[in-house]
């Protein structure tokens, strides 16, 4: 408080301006917080005003924070590659507004066809489904041999259970390889036959 103190002992109120005769009048009033101005600043802050891109309503203290960050905000607009429709979460968003637009734009981009074959019915079409280690039915994954997963042909996957399908992507692959490269040198050989 003594940094606020005059010559003549008075103090005057960096907030207003006032002189304030003692210390205890000056204390009163550097911490009292008046309920009209509380009342007044509630009052603003319930306040709303329109986005001016987006048309929104914004509490009045948020308003330039939020035309800022708009998403119909020129600076900010980014077209949908699929629907040319803007994009509302511009600053994650890989070029589509949503799932249907990116399923619709990125499927042109894929190598396959459009009408392509998922490789789990293309195995089941062509394997029995079941582990060829174990025999399980119930669970049965499908492992591609050489591990390219665009090579979806036949003779390059192989249905296993969960179990050692981890097994042939982990240390222990020599405990279940040979089991599968037989599995696949028989399909191989029974494909040439016919």
């Amino acid at each position: 408080m003594q940094e606020y103190m005059n010559i003549d002992g008075t103090y005057t109120s960096p907030r207003n301006g006032k002189v304030y005769k003692s210390e205890k009048a000056f204390r009163a009033h550097w911490f009292h917080k008046p309920s009209s101005s509380q009342n007044n600043w509630q009052e603003i802050n319930k306040k709303k005003v329109g986005c001016r891109f987006c048309k929104e309503d914004i509490g009045i203290t948020n308003i330039s924070k939020h035309e800022d960050a708009c998403y119909l905000n020129p600076i900010n607009t980014i077209l949908c590659l699929a629907c040319n429709n803007p994009v509302k979460d511009y600053k994650n968003s890989k070029g589509t507004c949503s799932h249907s637009c990116s399923n619709r734009y990125f499927r042109k981009l894929r190598n396959k066809p459009e009408n392509y074959t998922q490789y789990t019915t293309i195995c089941w079409e062509h394997h029995e489904k079941k582990c060829v280690v174990c025999g399980e039915e119930k669970i049965v994954a499908v492992h591609h041999y050489d591990e390219n997963h665009d090579n979806d042909l036949p003779d390059n996957l192989v249905p296993l259970c969960p179990t050692h399908h981890q097994y042939v992507h982990s240390r222990y692959r020599d405990e279940v390889i040979n089991v599968v490269d037989k599995y696949i040198e028989e399909f191989r050989n029974n494909l040439r036959l016919v």
